[in-house]
């Protein structure tokens, strides 16, 4: 039996439409499988929950692993920089529309450090910590008392019915709630990853024109000040989405982290393979 058959059963003993004792011939054994249910599907979410952040947090490492400080330093030997000639240019005029300021990425790229170097401290870092979100995934106890339930104690009755509906309302708060986490954490993973190959191939861009045409921003043609620009645009995204994407201490996906995925997922949006 189901929690939600065992409260409708609760109910109509509670009004009277049955009254019958032994409607249920055992509800205590009935509501341990429940409950045991409950929590095996509880701990199947919270490892599949844990897989995902671990690959999204790979996927955050190889992002930044010698890249970042790759594309900050060859980025550095430009001069006379400026990043609002490429407003109106395909892709990334709304990312220059709003206030977008270099400084203010690097000064996060140095927050970020060299992930790559130290990938197990990355993992840790950024993975939730277990013992804390233990006392999180805590359901209400609901004890059974068989004899008060065959006597039809309506106050029983209506006591147990009560604590059987807050229990399933946790439950499906924290089952609702880790299944939000692992598709944010997969769909986070996949953006990264994208976000990676176009990293990379915008940092291999800057060298050539660099290497080509020399460090003097004023001398590059609307092509070249667009690759630059995407690749800053790439570096900007990754740098935003590398925060945790839920609070440990609610195991509740961030607010900001569900604005910086849809800001991602637009991004990407205007480009292709």
């Amino acid at each position: 039996m189901t929690i939600t058959y065992v409260i409708q059963v609760l109910q109509a003993m509670e009004d009277g439409r049955i009254q019958d004792p032994h409607y249920i011939r055992d509800p205590e054994w009935e509501l341990s499988k429940a409950f045991r249910r409950v929590k095996r599907r509880i701990q199947r979410l919270r490892s599949r929950e844990h897989y995902e952040l671990v690959e999204l947090n790979r996927a955050k490492v190889s992002a930044v692993s010698r890249h970042m400080e790759e594309f900050i330093s060859t980025f550095s030997a430009i001069r006379n920089f400026n990043l609002h000639d490429c407003e109106g240019l395909s892709g990334i005029q709304s990312f220059i529309q709003e206030g977008f300021q270099v400084d203010d990425m690097v000064t996060i790229v140095d927050t970020i450090g060299d992930l790559g170097a130290v990938n197990s401290l990355g993992y840790k870092s950024m993975t939730p910590d277990y013992g804390i979100m233990d006392n999180i995934l805590i359901l209400p106890k609901v004890e059974i008392d068989n004899k008060r339930f065959r006597s039809l104690d309506k106050t029983y009755i209506s006591e147990l019915i009560r604590k059987l509906q807050d229990y399933q309302a946790r439950a499906r708060q924290l089952t609702a709630g880790m299944e939000e986490i692992i598709d944010a954490a997969r769909e986070e993973a996949a953006i990264m990853y994208d976000l990676h190959d176009y990293f990379v191939d915008g940092i291999e861009n800057l060298k050539n024109i660099l290497k080509e045409e020399g460090i003097d921003w004023n001398n590059y043609r609307e092509s070249e000040k667009m690759q630059i620009g995407r690749a800053i645009q790439v570096a900007h995204l990754i740098t935003i989405l590398f925060p945790r994407v839920i609070d440990i201490n609610t195991n509740e996906i961030n607010p900001e982290s569900r604005r910086n995925i849809r800001k991602a997922k637009e991004a990407l949006a205007f480009r292709d393979a």
